[in-house]
């Protein structure tokens, strides 16, 4: 997974009838990777583009409750400047759209009365889109800078204390990562780890690194260390599972999609892999496969349109030509031109003809 980078993958789908075999391009990376064959897992390459990605949000007053009037938010780059504004609706929930990787600030400001201006620090990286939760508890005026309620959800990764010279190798290597500078990028994550050993973004992202170069047994490793450490940790298992279905391992792979998802339910390749998992482990579960895979494309809308052929190819294999058609006209219709378009328009009038010649035949 170009951990904060990203890559998109093609694979190829071999389907049980003759019908099918379709190329399915989806933008994904380590504990964000990308989408691969059901039947061979996904091998690395990369193409450009712009990936966006969104922060979803909800507010809370100092006294837990929803607010009952809209409220401004300021989305900030931590590195200086304005790179959006909004306003709550009435019951707190606020958005940001098409967002390119970067680390950002959600700004809530004082109100100047009841509660003083609130910040979360949002890190948004990979080369596929994510949605990405976010809670905001205002705090009363003259409150500690600092507090936070317990029921806060945050990764356990983000409240670690990290020493100032491990923080700083990692952040060296995270902006290695954006330039694809893979190999040197390690070289300063293994300084983080290093300075603390602990250290479970550095852990995880030296794994994201492994992955890019195919070194599947490092990259393993690097993740179980992460689980290691700590095990409420989303990312690590999302990875594994991944790694683990590049290696075929799918059983292994499904219970640790499983731990990621419970964790945080907001990647949608860990439910498109999870998806390729069900749908190719002995035995394969179909209903459930069907069911993370339209989980992914929720998450990921247009952005990962090409689910729509994993799909297609799921209900291939379930026999369900009537459904299999639906997905390749919604492919279709949401990414009309496509390098890939004029291939899908056959093989759906393919379909269609082979629906035709069922039913005329059973009409017989």
């Amino acid at each position: 997974m170009k951990p904060q980078t990203v890559r998109l993958v093609r694979s190829t789908f071999n389907i049980i009838t003759g019908c099918a075999v379709l190329l399915a391009c989806v933008s994904a990376a380590p504990a964000q990777t990308t989408g691969g064959n059901p039947n061979n897992p996904p091998t690395s390459g990369r193409t450009g583009g712009a990936v966006s990605h969104t922060i979803r949000g909800k507010i809370f007053l100092p006294s837990g409750n929803l607010p009952e009037q809209r409220i401004r938010v300021v989305l900030e780059l931590n590195t200086g400047g304005i790179a959006g504004e909004t306003f709550s609706d009435s019951v707190g929930n606020f958005e940001f759209r098409s967002l390119p990787s970067n680390s950002y600030k959600v700004t809530v400001p004082s109100d100047n009365r009841t509660y003083e201006t609130t910040q979360e620090t949002v890190e948004l990286y990979g080369n596929f889109p994510r949605t990405f939760m976010v809670q905001v508890y205002l705090k009363d005026k003259g409150e500690a800078i600092g507090f936070r309620p317990k029921e806060k959800l945050l990764s356990v990764a983000d409240i670690q204390e990290v020493p100032k010279g491990a923080k700083k190798s990692y952040e060296k290597g995270l902006k290695l990562v954006q330039e694809k500078k893979t190999e040197e990028a390690m070289t300063h994550f293994e300084q983080a780890i290093k300075a603390f050993p602990d250290y479970l973004l550095a852990i995880n992202k030296l794994g994201e690194q492994y992955s890019i170069l195919n070194n599947y047994p490092e990259a393993q490793a690097s993740f179980e260390r992460a689980i290691s450490v700590n095990p409420k940790f989303s990312l690590p298992h999302i990875n594994l599972g991944i790694v683990l279905v590049n290696q075929k391992l799918y059983a292994e792979a499904i219970k640790e999609f499983e731990a990621g998802n419970r964790l945080d339910d907001s990647y949608p390749m860990s439910h498109l892999y999870l998806g390729l998992a069900l749908m190719n482990n002995d035995p394969p579960d179909f209903g459930r496969a069907e069911k993370e895979m339209t989980r992914a494309l929720d998450l990921g809308g247009k952005n990962l349109v090409s689910v729509r052929k994993y799909l297609y190819n799921l209900s291939v294999r379930r026999g369900d030509m009537v459904k299999a058609a639906e997905h390749l006209e919604a492919y279709l219709k949401d990414s009309p031109n496509a390098q890939d378009a004029e291939e899908v328009r056959q093989r759906l009038a393919n379909v269609k003809k082979a629906i035709t010649q069922k039913q005329g035949t059973a009409k017989q």
